[in-house]
């Protein structure tokens, strides 16, 4: 992908040094993100141009296997496992997408729900995608990594 295109809901989280934020409550404010670097290593960057591009904008909810759910615009670019970009309206129920956190490629572990266990393939699964309404959107860069972590656990990319 080219170019990409950032539109958080209003009320969509990202990860801050104070914890999870609605974007539209750190608009014009200097603050640091969650992000990763290109080496892997994830660290805070400092968000730059905080801003409502939009009002009232169709969005779509993506749930993922955590529970956790956000709203993004369609043209929102996610990172797939491997850093593989693509758009929230290219997404498919399944899709394996960048974590913040996860158990190594490989390892078996059990939850509360699955006690047989499975094994990690290092990701977070989107396990549904529905349109939901229309939201202010809001468009974010970020310093040197150019990404950044939503609080629901999964990497976007940020406007270049």
């Amino acid at each position: 992908m080219s170019t990409a295109v950032c539109g958080l809901a209003a009320e969509t989280k990202v990860e801050t040094p104070e914890g999870a934020m609605a974007i539209r409550s750190v608009a014009g404010k200097s603050i640091a993100v969650f992000s990763r670097e290109p080496t892997g290593r994830v660290r805070f960057r400092m968000m730059q141009n905080v801003r409502k591009v939009a009002e009232q904008q169709p969005v779509l909810q993506l749930t993922l296997e955590n529970g956790q759910s956000f709203r993004v615009a369609p043209q929102q670019v996610l990172f797939k496992k491997g850093l593989v970009e693509c758009r929230a309206d290219a997404l498919q129920v399944g899709d394996a997408l960048e974590p913040a956190f996860a158990y190594p490629d490989g390892y078996r572990f059990s939850s509360d729900t699955e006690a047989a266990g499975r094994m990690s393939d290092a990701s977070l699964h989107v396990t549904r995608i529905e349109p939901a309404g229309n939201a202010d959107l809001y468009s974010l860069g970020v310093n040197q990594t150019g990404s950044f972590f939503l609080s629901a656990g999964i990497l976007c990319k940020a406007e270049s």
